[in-house]
C-alpha cells in the first residue's frame, strides 16, 4: 500500500493531466492548449530515442514524421513517408514568396558550405528576370557585401554565356555618387580587363557618356611616383593610343611643372616607327598641334634618326608661328630636301616674294685677285731716266717697279734687273671688271720747270698697245712734278697691263723718278668676274 501511494505521488508530480494535453514540468503548470505534449525545464533538455544508423534503417514501418537521433552521424533524422532525411543536411523548405524583417547587428541569414558548391544560388529563366537582388535604402549602407580571405579567392565572380556578366545603372539624375568605386589597399592591381578571344575585334574596354565632363580621368596623387599615370603596350602592329575628336583635340597634353617635362612625350625604342604620329586629311587641320605661351610648343629629341618627321601631300608638313619669339629655332644641323627645293652642292637657300624657299646655285665667288708694286727699280740708272717729250711728239716710257707688296693670283711680273716686254707687267687671269691705281713723282727740278707730266695705264691685247687710263698735270712750275691715275676697266683673260710716264720741261732734259713707296706705286684688283 505504501509503494502504491509513493508511485502515485511521483506520477502526479511529473504529469499534470488536463483533458487530453500532457505537461511535463516541475512547477505544476498546465500544458499549452495547442500542444499535445508540453515539456518545460530551465535546467534540462529533451532526449529523443538514440539509435545507430543500422538501427534507424531497421525500424519496421516507420511512421511519417518519426524522429530519432543517429549516434553515428550525430544528427536528427526524420522519416518523410518514403525515406529518412537528415535534418542537418537536408534542411527545411520555405514557402515562397518568403519575406521576413529583423533588426540585428549580425547576419540575418547565414549559410556555410564547406564543399565546392554555391552556398546560395539564385536563378531566373524569365525574360528580364533577376536571379538575385541585393539592395539597401539606409544612408551609407551596402546593397551587397562580398568578402574573401583565401589566397587567390574572389569576393565576387560574375559569369555570362550570352549576356552581360556585370551591369550597373544609376537611375537618379540627381545622384552625384560614384556608380562603381574600387578601393585597393594592397599591392596588386585594382582592376584587370582581359578579352581572351583572339579573333574578336571588339574593344576590350569601352567608355561612353552623354555628359559634359571627362569620359576618363586618371589621378596620380603620389608625388614620389616615377611611373606613368597611363601605360599602354601594344604587341601588335596597331596604335598604342588612338584619340578622335570631331571638334576638339584628339590628344591634349598639359604640364604645369617647372622641371622641363613635356605635356606629351613620345618615345620609340625600336628600330623603326615613330614616338608620336599625327595625321590630318582635312583642309586647315593639323596632325600635331603644340601651343605655348612662353616656352617651346613642340620639342623633339632623336638619338640616331629623325626627331621630327612631317609629311604632306598637298598642305604644309610643318608649320610654326610666333608673335614675338622664334617660330622655328634649330640648334644643330639642318637638312632641307625634296619637292621643288632642288638641293645641290654649293647652293644657297633663297625665297620668292611669298617666302617659298628653294636651293639656288649662286655665281662662283669672286676669286682673290689683287697686287701692288712700289718703289722705282734702278733709281739712279738709265732705266729710270725719263726723256723729255712734248705733247705733240709724245713718248711714254714704261715704269719699272722695284718690289711687290702683295700679289694674290700671281699675275704680276716684277723687274729682275733686265728690262723686257713682260717686266713690271700685270697679266689678267680672268675676264672681269678691274680697278687700278697708279702714282709717280719726279725728282725736284731746280734749273727748269716741268711743263707736262702725264701718267698712263697701258693695255696690250693681241699684240696691240692702247691707253686704258690717262691723267696729267700741265702747269709750268718747279712744283709740278707728280701725277696719279685711277679707274675701273673691263678686261679679258690674257690682257697685259703696265704703267707708262711722260714728262716735258722747258730745258728738254731727261728726269728721274723718286724712289718712294708711298708715292710711286701701281696697284689693282678684280672687282668681279663675268
Amino acid at each position: 500500500m505504501k509503494k502504491f501511494t509513493l508511485l502515485f505521488t511521483v506520477l502526479f508530480a511529473a504529469f499534470v493531466i488536463n483533458a487530453q494535453n500532457v505537461a511535463i514540468n516541475n512547477d505544476g503548470s498546465s500544458a499549452e492548449a495547442s500542444a499535445m505534449l508540453d515539456v518545460k525545464s530551465t535546467t534540462k533538455g529533451f532526449m529523443m530515442p538514440r539509435v545507430t544508423s543500422a538501427q534507424r534503417t531497421s525500424i519496421t514501418s516507420p511512421a511519417l514524421g518519426l524522429l530519432v537521433f543517429d549516434t553515428e552521424t550525430k544528427t536528427i533524422w526524420v522519416y518523410d513517408g518514403s525515406s529518412w532525411k537528415n535534418l542537418y543536411t537536408s534542411g527545411g523548405g520555405l514557402t515562397l514568396p518568403f519575406s521576413q524583417t529583423v533588426n540585428t547587428a549580425t547576419s540575418a541569414f547565414q549559410i556555410t558550405n564547406q564543399g565546392t558548391g554555391a552556398a546560395i544560388e539564385g536563378s531566373s529563366s524569365a525574360q528580364f528576370g533577376i536571379g538575385m537582388t541585393a539592395k539597401t535604402t539606409g544612408e551609407g549602407g551596402w546593397g551587397l557585401f562580398a568578402f574573401s580571405n583565401g589566397a587567390g579567392a574572389q569576393s565576387i565572380r560574375s559569369y555570362a554565356d550570352n549576356g552581360t556578366a556585370f551591369y550597373g545603372e544609376n537611375n537618379n539624375a540627381a545622384n552625384t555618387n560614384t556608380l562603381l568605386n574600387l578601393l585597393n589597399k594592397g599591392a596588386g592591381k585594382t582592376g584587370s580587363f582581359q578579352l581572351a578571344n583572339n579573333s574578336s575585334t571588339s574593344p576590350n574596354v569601352q567608355i561612353a557618356g552623354n555628359h559634359l565632363g571627362e569620359q576618363l580621368k586618371i589621378y596620380q596623387t603620389n608625388a614620389a611616383n616615377t611611373s606613368a599615370a597611363v601605360s599602354i603596350e601594344n604587341s601588335g602592329t596597331g596604335t598604342g593610343i588612338e584619340a578622335t575628336s570631331t571638334t576638339g583635340y584628339g590628344v591634349k597634353g598639359v604640364t604645369n611643372t617647372a622641371t622641363g617635362f613635356a605635356g606629351v612625350f613620345g618615345q620609340n625604342t625600336g628600330t623603326a616607327g615613330s614616338g608620336v604620329v599625327g595625321s590630318s586629311h582635312a583642309p586647315n587641320t593639323q596632325g600635331v598641334y603644340g601651343s605655348s605661351q612662353n616656352g617651346i610648343a613642340v620639342r623633339a629629341l632623336g638619338d640616331n634618326y629623325r626627331a621630327v618627321q612631317a609629311t604632306s601631300n598637298g598642305g604644309t608638313a610643318l608649320y610654326g608661328s610666333s608673335t614675338t619669339g622664334y617660330a622655328l629655332e634649330i640648334n644643330g644641323k639642318v637638312k632641307i630636301a625634296g619637292g621643288n627645293t632642288n638641293p645641290s652642292a654649293g647652293a644657297v637657300l633663297t625665297s620668292d616674294a611669298q617666302g617659298n624657299a628653294t636651293w639656288q646655285q649662286q655665281p662662283a665667288a669672286t676669286p682673290k685677285i689683287a697686287f701692288k708694286a712700289a718703289g722705282i727699280a734702278d733709281a739712279i740708272g738709265f732705266t729710270n731716266s725719263i726723256a723729255s717729250s712734248a705733247f705733240f711728239e709724245p713718248n711714254h716710257s714704261k715704269v719699272e717697279f722695284k718690289s711687290l707688296g702683295y700679289d694674290f693670283g700671281n699675275g704680276y711680273t716684277l723687274f729682275n734687273g733686265t728690262e723686257t716686254g713682260t717686266t713690271s707687267t700685270y697679266s689678267v687671269p680672268v675676264r672681269g671688271l678691274y680697278h687700278f691705281d697708279a702714282s709717280l713723282v719726279f725728282v725736284s727740278a731746280i734749273t727748269f720747270d716741268y711743263t707736262d707730266i702725264e701718267i698712263s695705264i697701258m693695255l696690250v691685247r693681241d699684240g696691240a698697245t692702247s691707253v686704258l687710263l690717262r691723267k696729267g698735270a700741265y702747269i709750268s712750275s718747279v712744283e709740278n712734278k707728280s701725277a696719279a691715275v685711277s679707274g675701273d676697266v673691263t678686261l679679258l683673260a690674257g690682257d697685259k697691263i703696265y704703267v707708262a710716264i711722260r714728262q716735258y720741261n722747258i730745258a728738254s732734259l731727261p728726269s728721274l723718278l723718286e724712289d718712294t713707296y708711298d708715292q710711286c706705286f701701281f696697284s689693282g684688283h678684280l672687282v668681279f668676274s663675268f
